[in-house]
């Protein structure tokens, strides 16, 4: 473990984060002068992890939002100003997370921040943005915690919790694949712990225990023991809290050791990243891997935010936004669920500023977003029920033996 007081990037946060506050308690006026809006152009930040093993998430979910962002921006923008947005790169690590955070608050020059990624950083960041007031919209995950407009009235989550994703998989595997011995590997961190607490309670409603669990730690490739760990327990089904690089050593280790159990994911893992990564794509391999979507399939060309998305992204820069030294995204499929939900982000975000009518405030933009009536991206709708904070409770379980999966 990393010590705090010697590390480079946590002296950076720390004086960051000093500054920050200072800013909100000496300069609170400030607020009122719509930061990150100028004449021409309105700015909005974006921590992501756009390095690390995990660097895909980052990059996808800026793919789309700046699809969205620049198809509009080719129509004149909004009120005759271009959309933009400035990325900063936290690793997939806290510490990052809220330095970068403390930066824009600091610096005072984006109006809100969106997409961020995974429940850790956000964890840190999102304090941070909140003594300051600066809108948190469209986050990469569904920490219960963020879900909680008392306790962050600044945030506005645009996908459903982790809790309904547990729940649509367990109940999945239990009514439809008769799974009835229960185990668990774990991310070590806010996620991990979060999503277990939640798998407790769910197996918990249908009278089973979880029989195994182990964890690991965030951002290593070190858990094959963990699967080892989980042998005496003669499991029928494996529920993996991690991101698609840690899950797949599991789930690789597993093949090879001839495990027959099935192993559920959750939305965090990038089903596209997810399968590239796995030593065995045969049908009866596939059959055993479940993952939890918080979007529709982007194969579904049924639907027009479906189309619109393909179309946005093919006359997209993807690296526009990018964060300077940022993981080349050249060859990687951009098509795929997380980029889907940062086009869902993008375009909802327009959408507000829309509604503001050139009167940009940050209070104004939060009142809008969080307001009750729906909010139409095409077919698709997110709508926020009066004192939550939420504006969808979809959940879709990826099934690989019947693409589309099973709508919940």
């Amino acid at each position: 473990m990393r010590c705090l007081n010697h590390s480079p990037d946590s002296g950076r946060a720390r004086r960051l984060l000093a500054l920050a506050w200072l800013q909100v308690l000496v300069l609170p006026g400030a607020l009122a002068a719509a930061p990150g809006v100028t004449e021409s152009k309105v700015v909005f930040g974006q921590t992501a992890c756009f390095s690390g093993p995990n660097r895909h998430l980052g990059i996808r979910i800026n793919a789309g939002i700046q699809a969205a962002f620049s198809a509009r921006n080719r129509q004149g923008g909004v009120d005759g100003r271009q959309l933009e947005l400035t990325a900063k790169d936290d690793g997939y690590e806290p510490n990052a997370a809220a330095a970068n955070a403390a930066e824009f608050v600091a610096m005072d020059n984006v109006f809100a921040v969106v997409g961020g990624v995974g429940t850790p950083t956000t964890r840190r960041s999102a304090p941070i943005l909140r003594e300051a007031k600066i809108p948190l919209v469209g986050m990469f995950t569904g920490a219960d915690f963020l879900h909680n407009p008392q306790a962050f009235p600044n945030v506005v989550n645009l996908r459903t919790d982790y809790f309904k994703e547990v729940e649509a998989l367990v109940d999945h595997m239990i009514n439809d694949l008769g799974k009835k011995r229960f185990g668990v590997i774990y991310q070590d961190d806010a996620f991990g712990r979060s999503v277990l607490a939640n798998y407790v309670t769910v197996l918990n409603r249908h009278d089973l225990p979880v029989l195994a669990k182990d964890a690991y730690t965030r951002n290593t490739h070190a858990v094959h023991a963990s699967l080892f760990t989980l042998d005496k327990a003669d499991l029928d089904a494996l529920l993996l809290v991690g991101s698609y690089t840690a899950n797949a050593d599991v789930i690789n280790l597993a093949f090879l050791l001839g495990r027959d159990y099935v192993m559920a994911n959750l939305s965090f893992v990038a089903p596209h990243d997810l399968l590239a990564l796995l030593s065995d794509t045969s049908p009866a391999a596939l059959e055993k891997i479940l993952i939890s979507q918080v979007v529709p399939a982007v194969t579904d060309s049924s639907l027009a935010v479906v189309r619109n998305f393909r179309r946005d992204m093919a006359n997209s820069d993807a690296t526009a936004s990018m964060p300077t030294g940022a993981w080349d995204p050249s060859g990687l499929n951009l098509l795929d669920a997380v980029s889907l939900e940062g086009y869902i982000i993008g375009r909802f975000v327009i959408d507000v500023v829309d509604r503001l009518d050139g009167n940009l405030e940050r209070d104004r933009f939060l009142a809008a977003a969080l307001a009750s009536e729906p909010v139409q991206i095409d077919d698709w709708t997110i709508q926020i029920p009066p004192g939550t904070n939420a504006g969808s409770s979809y959940v879709r379980v990826i099934d690989w033996t019947q693409e589309g999966g099973h709508d919940h």
